[in-house]
C-alpha cells in the first residue's frame, strides 16, 4: 500500500481530497494536515511515499515547504492558481491539479505516480548482483548497481548512463534516490545522482565521471561532499 497525505488549509478541500482517496485502491490515506509546519512533524513521524500538498497556506507555501524537505516524497500539488506551474515543475513535482480536483483528473495523476514508481532495490547473495528494474518503452530492464554510473533527470524523464549506454525512463529522480544505497549512489544536484565508486575527479563546483563533468547543486553540496569522503 502506498501512505498518502493531505496538506492544505482548506478544510472542505481536504475532505474531497479525503474522499477521492477511499475510492483509489493500493492508495492509504495517512493522515492530515492543515499547515506546512504540521507536516514536517508529521513526516518525521510517518513514512510517507505521497504528498497531496496545497500551495497558497499560512507561514510557509507549499513550495517553500518543498524547499526545507532535503528527501521529499512524490509530491503533487494542488492550487487554484495556474501562475506557480514553472516553479512548481522546476521543484520536480510530480503533477499539478487545479482545485477545484475532480476525481478523474485525481485518478490520473495517481497513475502516473504508480506508472513511474520503481521497482524496489533487489538483493542477491552476491553484493555485486544488487539490482533494480527500470521501465522503459514498456519493459522493466534490469540495472546492476555497479554498472551505473550515473543519473541524470531530464524535465519528463530520466537518464541512467551506464559505460557503452543509457536507458530512458520515466521513473522519478527522487524516488530513484530513495530506494538506490545510500553508501554507494548520492544525490550532488536536483537534476543528478552520481555512483561514488565512478567519480574520477573533482572541483568546487563540479566532480568528473569519464568525460562528464557534473555540476554540485548549492543545496546538495554539503551533504554529497561529506558522502564522499570530503
Amino acid at each position: 500500500m502506498t501512505n498518502c497525505l493531505i496538506v492544505d488549509d482548506e478544510p472542505l478541500a481536504r475532505k474531497l481530497m479525503a474522499s477521492h482517496i477511499s475510492k483509489i485502491e493500493n492508495l492509504t490515506l495517512a493522515g492530515e494536515c492543515a499547515t506546512a509546519v504540521e507536516a514536517i512533524a508529521f513526516l518525521q513521524r510517518r513514512k510517507i511515499d505521497l504528498i497531496f500538498l496545497d500551495i497558497q497556506m499560512p507561514e510557509i507555501t507549499g513550495l517553500q515547504f518543498i524547499k526545507t524537505l532535503k528527501n521529499p516524497p512524490t509530491i503533487i500539488l494542488m492550487t487554484a492558481h495556474r501562475e506557480f506551474a514553472f516553479e512548481a515543475f522546476d521543484l520536480n513535482v510530480l503533477d499539478y491539479l487545479q482545485k477545484p480536483i475532480s476525481f478523474e483528473r485525481l485518478l490520473k495523476a495517481v497513475n502516473k505516480y504508480f506508472e513511474a514508481k520503481p521497482t524496489h532495490l533487489i538483493q542477491n547473495d552476491a553484493e555485486t548482483d544488487e539490482f533494480i528494474y527500470l521501465k522503459s518503452k514498456r519493459k522493466n530492464i534490469r540495472a546492476l548497481l555497479k554498472d551505473i554510473l550515473y543519473i541524470e533527470s531530464l524535465d519528463d524523464y530520466v537518464k541512467v548512463y551506464f559505460q557503452d549506454r543509457f536507458i530512458i525512463t520515466r521513473e522519478n529522480i527522487s524516488s530513484l534516490e530513495q530506494i538506490l544505497p545510500k553508501s554507494k549512489f548520492v544525490r550532488v544536484h536536483r537534476s543528478f545522482i552520481v555512483s561514488i565508486s565512478k567519480v574520477e575527479g573533482m572541483t568546487a563546483e563540479y566532480l568528473e565521471i569519464g568525460k562528464k563533468q557534473i555540476p554540485f547543486g548549492r543545496a546538495f553540496k554539503q551533504a554529497a561532499m561529506t558522502s564522499l569522503g570530503f
